[in-house]
């Protein structure tokens, strides 16, 4: 079969190999569709640790194609996605309810292979059938929407709340849907590329806010009668960024990390603003106990991913997607990529 391998730091090569036979309790998955995310660039960077060789990807949908002989729930012919977080279930973290923090996750696509091949295996606990009419490519968002609804279990919002979302790529633009959705008062975007402004404009951000326009901070305060946002959510994983969340934040309001910054990467805040602002500050870590409801809520309809998809790709054309990632041209968005 073909896979692209990730063989060291800025390696991408695609190449033949042996198709894998499934464990006594995995599925064999025949890939139709795998995303490509901010993960899988700073993998390939090297900003965030991976075990190489491996097959990137964890965004994926497919079909089963054999089952090993240990599996009980699951068919040949099923379409299927894969959650790549695969916990122990006997650590601590794993016993009190908190799988996200297991002291051996097995992340696909990271630490073993994962779907930017024709084929990928995965333990039968962690698949979920794709609900029916639900198209292969929107099916392979369950993953950055599973995290999203965590991160919604974290912020919890509260009618009536204003927000701000720093970074309207497609976390961003997830994020903005789900805020809409919660009874809020008012969502404010902030955002520098023009294309997906206008994207959040149509999804109905009451407020888009391009950082090159002026001073964002004097703007969101305006925007909300002088308090700043109850809630702001950074969504790009950037120093700079968080920084910003922490000070846009009114008084006694909440942040939410969600943007992926490099592992190392320093921010700077003054905990005297955190403590005499009583400001709350949350971290969203992956997707506990979240994939069957993202993929209830993408088979409503409700949630739009497919004008998130900017470019369509064949495995073969695997560098291409690093590079529209990289360097992140107008109108991009973002890539999926479909081996066969």
């Amino acid at each position: 079969m073909k896979a692209a391998v990730l063989e060291a730091i800025k390696r991408i090569v695609v190449k033949d190999v042996a198709v894998p036979a499934p464990r006594s309790d995995e599925v064999l998955i025949k890939v139709k569709a795998c995303g490509m995310c901010g993960t899988d660039l700073k993998l390939y960077n090297g900003q965030y640790s991976a075990r190489t060789p491996v097959v990137p990807g964890h965004e994926y949908a497919g079909e089963i194609v054999e089952v090993g002989k240990e599996v009980k729930n699951l068919k040949v012919g099923q379409r299927v996605v894969s959650d790549p977080n695969e916990s122990c279930g006997k650590c601590y973290w794993c016993r009190n309810q908190q799988p996200c923090f297991c002291n051996d996750l097995a992340a696909y696509g990271v630490l073993r292979d994962g779907g930017f091949a024709e084929y990928c295996t995965a333990s039968e606990k962690g698949i979920y059938p794709i609900p029916a009419g639900l198209a292969d490519e929107a099916a392979a968002f369950a993953e950055p929407v599973s995290c999203v609804v965590h991160a919604m279990d974290r912020i919890n919002y509260r009618s009536g709340e204003t927000v701000a979302i720093i970074g309207g790529g497609p976390m961003g633009q997830i994020h903005l849907q789900f805020a809409l959705h919660s009874g809020v008062r008012k969502v404010i975007l902030i955002e520098q590329e023009a294309t997906r402004c206008e994207m959040a404009k149509k999804f109905g951000a009451q407020v888009v806010i391009n950082p090159k326009d002026g001073n964002v901070r004097e703007r969101v305060l305006a925007e909300t009668d002088g308090l700043g946002p109850d809630v702001v959510v950074e969504a790009v994983g950037r120093a700079e960024t968080f920084e910003q969340a922490v000070e846009l934040a009114r008084r006694g309001g909440r942040v939410l990390i969600f943007g992926f910054a490099p592992e190392g990467q320093k921010a700077t805040i003054i905990p005297f603003n955190v403590l005499s602002r009583e400001l709350t500050i949350l971290g969203s870590w992956v997707n506990p106990y979240s994939y069957s409801r993202a993929l209830d809520i993408l088979a409503t309809g409700k949630l739009d991913v497919q004008s998130l998809i900017s470019n369509r790709l064949k495995l073969d054309h695997i560098q291409q997607a690093y590079t529209l990632m990289m360097e992140k041209p107008a109108g991009f968005m973002k890539t999926i990529v479909f081996p066969e």
